[in-house]
């Protein structure tokens, strides 16, 4: 196993993290992978990553909020999470042709547990790993994602796994990466979670405390795209979980890049601590904005974002694919200060 950030001293920012260090030490959910590895009869390096939600989002749904840096990206569901603030089905992550497919999943699942459902809402976000993966032979399919919720737990595996199987970022193999932080917000301790699926950044943008990494000698390729998930345990509203969204971002300028005009850069933020009833009301007592602790929670999502996108870069293996090979990053570049 490939060493985490932390496996090698570092740490960033002074918040401590939860149990896992993952986006599962948030209370309800789970992650589930598929990946998909052949090369037979075309080169197949792709896959589904599934945020899956231990208490029935369809029956029950739970606030949520959604922000676009750079919209060049091929989503499903994201206008009416945006439009109703409300997320009714687990979170699909996949490659950028195969979101038709993972939607038709997704809706399968609903409609066994519903069958009087006449509209579903999947949530499916995408990027694209044509580098690595030959992209046309579209492999995935519903019940891949059926699949990978299924098998979904809190100990996940990050790197080249699932939806990050065929990612490349900054020059080297991209992924999945996650990490969480325990912040206190109107007296109420809770957990903030990340999640990112990491394909974005050209070669030498990549920065490490701020300095510039060593870029990889490989080829040239499109910037890609981010996918950032966050998750909270604490009762916040759409609106907050939106704003939580924007400075959330702020980490993919941190690590670099200056957000290209071909790279898909969407976060969506939910809450498992504010669900909805049927009548349309919440369940909990809300947060008001103007908690100073607002500050220190959104300095710990930047917190978790930078580190889930290191761990997606330390966790993912070197990897031959459909044009050419992507090389892990060496960790020496981070712990020998080649930087």
């Amino acid at each position: 196993m490939r060493p985490r950030l932390r496996d090698l001293g570092f740490s960033i920012g002074e918040f401590p993290v939860g149990p896992l260090n993952r986006i599962t030490d948030v209370d309800g959910l789970l992650v589930g992978h598929l990946s998909l590895i052949s090369d037979v009869p075309s080169t197949i390096r792709t896959g589904v990553t599934v945020v899956n939600l231990l208490e029935d989002p369809y029956e029950k749904p739970i606030s949520a909020g959604v922000f676009v840096l750079n919209g060049y990206g091929k989503s499903a569901g994201l206008i009416q999470v945006e439009e109703l603030g409300q997320l009714e089905t687990p979170v699909v992550l996949t490659n950028t042709l195969a979101v038709g497919f993972a939607f038709e999943g997704v809706v399968k699942n609903v409609l066994e547990g519903h069958p009087e459902a006449r509209s579903v809402n999947p949530l499916v976000l995408e990027c694209n790993d044509g580098f690595l993966n030959d992209i046309t032979t579209v492999t995935i399919r519903p019940e891949h994602v059926i699949q990978a919720m299924n098998d979904s737990c809190r100990s996940f595996m990050l790197g080249s796994v699932g939806a990050g199987t065929g990612m490349v970022s900054f020059g080297y193999k991209g992924g999945i990466g996650s990490s969480s932080r325990i912040v206190t917000l109107a007296g109420r301790t809770g957990i903030i979670g990340a999640l990112v699926l990491n394909n974005y950044g050209r070669p030498g943008d990549l920065r490490f405390l701020g300095k510039r990494v060593i870029a990889p000698s490989q080829i040239e390729r499109f910037p890609g795209s981010i996918i950032v998930l966050l998750a909270t345990d604490l009762p916040l509203t759409s609106r907050q979980l939106k704003r939580l969204c924007r400075h959330a971002m702020l980490a993919l300028g941190r690590v670099g890049t200056p957000g290209y005009t071909s790279s898909g850069d969407i976060c969506v933020a939910l809450s498992t601590g504010l669900r909805w009833k049927k009548e349309g009301v919440f369940e909990v007592e809300l947060i008001s904005d103007s908690s100073k602790e607002f500050d220190a929670l959104f300095a710990a999502a930047v917190d978790a974002v930078e580190e889930s996108i290191y761990d997606s870069l330390l966790c993912s293996e070197t990897m031959d694919g459909y044009k050419g090979r992507i090389e892990a990053i060496d960790p020496s570049f981070f712990t020998k200060g080649r930087y």
